[in-house]
């Protein structure tokens, strides 16, 4: 049996000593790619660290710590005095790490296409999906996900005998959920809304597509954080939406320029709570502007509430949406960041009189969202999972981002400098003026530390080079290495 388990493992890896990857990390991809192909299925027992490494030629160090690394990511389990196991229970939402294919075709070059089509060619829209390497923004520790407790909700849900589960359901989202996030915002945000002001969608941003098809013209303005989140952006440009690009500062979107200059914007997308990358609050004074200018004109505000869950000093702020008086908020909600993201479940919180437009656009769109997922979700937060989760997430975070700062303090004295956040997932490392943040991000990404150049979320040129690092998934023992990795690197290209 371990020969043929041992055998099963080998033929899917291929290690190679020349690559700028470990060979604990190739082999933790291979691993992975593995289990994920069925090759070793659940339940399976894998063959002794000792085993392994003779097999394949590397030391038991290097095996043990891609072991390690698959078991707190919960692809593995040890069991006393037995060995080594895949987990009886796969957490399917993890990335799987499959290679990309190649088009057969160049992206834009396909002939007689739309101008949306076109406009597609002309993006970049590439997600990284390997969210589980270290320093990556926004991911979440999913090795302190209660997988547990989540698939006892989704085997209650699922298991329950009506022909209502089979078919499509109410686009407007399942009753309960929406119950539960009216309850969740009225509670933790501040937000008073009823549940008939709810639509779910697939994914904050299905709900961003929606509000720009429901609300705005091809070719209409919209006033866009500069820097700020690079999909949704591209999203808006494929859409052929014209974005005017607002500099942020110390408090945040500072529109007044780009107001005079364009006087005509049908939309803001804003991140009042929390900007995506820089970490910065819009105002109370701007957020004041902001809900007036849309009551003068009629323009819209969207509303990115993005990982406001994770605040470490003090209770979250409170939403735009919640003091907004004259219904010109569109509130955007998710659960990827304070759950995980193939769960592919967000809502929208909607003036009333646009629930019935946005709910009709779910239907053509997307008939709705799983109704398996949306029922268990509902489930977990109305049984108190969720609060609980996101109480041990705020906290474990809050250890990681002080573990962060101090290896960045550490290492990266005279080097660089890292940006304290007072919420998020994520930090900004700033770099010595005259470098450039793309060449350091791909010279530090083969070092092991996986981060987003600055350059990548601005249209303008950023104030200093930088990076953007996640601390959320990071295990403690990465941090001084990786930080040390980083030093060396940024040492190196400023020599």
């Amino acid at each position: 049996m371990a020969r043929r388990q041992s055998g099963a493992i080998l033929s899917g890896i291929s290690l190679d000593r020349q690559s700028a990857s470990t060979l604990a990390r190739q082999l933790e991809d291979q691993l992975r790619a593995v289990i994920l192909s069925g090759a070793l299925p659940e339940g399976s027992k894998l063959p002794s660290s000792r085993t392994l490494a003779a097999e394949l030629g590397v030391s038991r160090p290097t095996v043990t710590e891609a072991l390690d690394r698959l078991a707190a990511e919960g692809f593995l389990e040890t069991r006393a005095g037995a060995g080594t196991f895949v987990t009886s229970a796969l957490p399917r939402h993890l990335p799987q790490g499959a290679p990309r294919q190649a088009a057969s075709t160049p992206v834009g070059a396909a002939a007689n296409v739309s101008g949306f089509g076109g406009r597609l060619g002309t993006l970049d829209a590439d997600i990284d999906v390997h969210d589980s390497r270290p320093f990556l923004p926004n991911s979440p520790a999913y090795d302190h996900f209660p997988f547990a407790v989540w698939q006892q909700c989704v085997n209650r849900q699922t298991q329950m005998s009506y022909r209502g589960q089979m078919g499509y359901s109410e686009p407007q989202g399942h009753l309960p959920l929406r119950q539960s996030i009216a309850d969740y915002l009225a509670l933790h945000r501040g937000d008073v809304c009823t549940p008939e002001q709810i639509v779910i969608t697939p994914g904050a941003h299905a709900a961003f597509m929606l509000a720009a098809q429901v609300l705005t013209e091809p070719e209409d303005a919209i006033l866009f954080e500069d820097p700020g989140p690079f999909i949704a952006r591209n999203l808006f440009r494929s859409l052929g939406r014209r974005l005017l690009d607002v500099p942020v500062d110390a408090e945040g979107m500072d529109f007044d320029a780009a107001l005079l200059a364009h006087p005509d914007p049908r939309m803001a997308f804003v991140m009042p709570s929390r900007n995506h990358p820089l970490g910065r609050t819009l105002s109370p004074a701007r957020r004041q502007k902001l809900l007036d200018w849309a009551e003068a004109t009629g323009g819209w505000i969207i509303e990115d509430d993005y990982d406001s869950e994770f605040r470490y000093q003090g209770r979250p702020l409170p939403s735009m949406h919640s003091i907004d008086r004259a219904g010109r908020v569109i509130y955007v909600g998710t659960f990827s960041k304070a759950l995980f993201p193939a769960l592919r479940i967000g809502y929208l919180v909607l003036p009333p009189d646009l629930v019935g437009l946005f709910r009709n656009a779910v239907a053509l769109m997307f008939r709705c969202a799983p109704l398996p997922a949306q029922m268990a979700l509902a489930e977990f937060i109305a049984e108190g999972h969720f609060a609980t989760h996101l109480r041990h997430m705020r906290q474990l975070y809050a250890e990681r981002r002080d573990q962060f700062m101090a290896a960045a303090e550490q290492a990266g004295a005279g080097l660089f400098q890292a940006d304290r956040p007072d919420s998020g997932m994520n930090a900004v490392v700033w770099l010595p003026q005259g470098l450039g943040d793309r060449v350091i991000a791909e010279r530090a990404a083969a070092a092991g530390v996986h981060g987003y150049a600055l350059s990548d979320y601005c249209v303008a040129r950023p104030e200093r080079p930088g990076l953007l690092l996640g601390f959320a998934g990071v295990a403690e023992r990465q941090f001084a290495p990786g930080m040390a990795a980083l030093a060396r690197v940024v040492a190196e290209a400023a020599r």
